[in-house]
């Protein structure tokens, strides 16, 4: 699922290259994502500086002697790379020189065997489904729903993020090396439901992983956006159901987050109605919350059991939160379950870097995840939250 986090640190810039360029190219892409070092100094300020420790250090003796002598209590998995000199350090060990097909194959075995990854109790074998969703365009529902992403994937878990609006406002995260993807996309995986469909295959999930991609920005798989904005707009309902159902259902991910458009569509109602939990990201702002509430009347007057529904399984969160609320909720939301807070920096943001590196900003998404998925979250996973 989660790829496994291999640090790497050897003398040789060419060797480390080589191995770079392998795995990128090869099976283990998608299984082991590799940081590397050449310097002493600059690996031993990457491990004492990493809160979430990688699943395996893999290096020479000159790296891993003077960070084994400097560690007191846990210490991640280590195997020493060597090829032939008498080994300062005992403990595991493996060929330097060796074909890297099997070099990697054995660093993966070791973390399999070893390592113990993250994951969330799942019901019916399908992966936890969180929809971000808003009455009012601007209210923050794309950069909240990547942040989360980032959390989780930082926190050990397999995360996909689906962004389903007509315009992907995700695309302002670019990937980089994205120019060399073949992966098909949302189209791909599109055709194929379809295909399966039509078929009146008994079966007809389709798995996502032939069509995505990893963002290791927001630390999720993800489609490419799409740019033939048609994809979306004839995308329907029940195509949306089956889509989110398949990705949930591929055993590939403990959890999927689901990024809509605000108006009413077809999408959003997928969303609302195939989501587990939901997130309703507000405003305070008087025009804001007048139209949540003449939103959330018309539902309860209209459809009152899908209201009833939706409520259930509801956290009303309010974003660019000053300290205090100077508006009255809607008569239909009885508290607020939930705030992020303002960032002064991102008012004319031009660098889309800092809309996923604000501290303030993920202490709060921290929060928010701890209520979604259970006081476990925060107490296991080695993730911890500033200010």
């Amino acid at each position: 699922m989660v790829p496994y986090r291999i640090t790497l640190a050897v003398k040789e810039a060419q060797y480390l290259e080589g191995i770079l360029h392998y795995v990128h190219s090869s099976e283990f892409g998608d299984k082991l994502h590799i940081s590397g070092f050449t310097k002493l100094d600059a690996f031993m300020k990457y491990m004492d500086g990493e809160e979430l420790p990688p699943d395996a250090v893999v290096g020479e003796a000159a790296f891993l002697g003077p960070w084994l002598a400097g560690k007191n209590g846990d210490i991640p998995n280590w195997i020493l790379l060597g090829h032939g000199e008498a080994a300062s350090i005992q403990g595991p060990m493996l060929p330097k020189y060796q074909p890297l097909p099997e070099l990697m194959a054995s660093i993966l075995g070791l973390c399999r065997r070893e390592g113990q990854r993250r994951t969330l109790p799942v019901a019916d074998g399908e992966a936890v489904t969180i929809g971000f969703v808003s009455v009012v365009g601007g209210s923050g529902k794309t950069t909240a729903a990547v942040n989360m992403a980032k959390q989780l994937g930082a926190a050990g878990l397999s995360v996909f993020y689906l962004n389903l609006e007509t315009v992907n406002s995700s695309g302002i995260f670019p990937r980089q090396g994205g120019g060399a993807e073949s992966a098909e996309g949302l189209p791909g995986m599109l055709y194929e439901l379809k295909a399966a469909q039509e078929e009146k295959h008994v079966q007809t999930m389709v798995s996502p992983e032939p069509y995505t991609v990893h963002h290791p920005g927001i630390r999720a798989d993800w489609f490419k956006p799409v740019t033939n904005l048609k994809e979306l707009v004839q995308l329907g309902k029940a195509d949306t159901r089956k889509l989110l159902q398949s990705i949930a259902a591929s055993g590939r991910y403990d959890v999927v987050i689901a990024d809509t458009d605000s108006g009413p569509n077809e999408r959003l109602a997928a969303v609302l109605e195939g989501c587990r939990h939901l997130v309703w990201l507000m405003l305070d702002d008087i025009t804001n919350l007048y139209k949540n509430g003449q939103w959330f009347a018309f539902m309860e007057r209209s459809q009152p059991e899908l209201f009833a529904e939706l409520a259930g399984k509801s956290r009303y969160v309010v974003n660019r939160f000053t300290g205090q609320l100077a508006n009255p909720l809607p008569a239909c939301i009885p508290e607020v379950d939930g705030v992020l807070p303002y960032i002064p920096s991102w008012k004319q943001n031009s660098n889309e870097e800092l809309l996923l590196s604000s501290p303030i900003y993920q202490r709060d998404i921290l929060k928010l995840c701890k209520s979604l998925l259970g006081d476990s979250f925060v107490s296991g996973s080695g993730v911890r939250g500033y200010g």
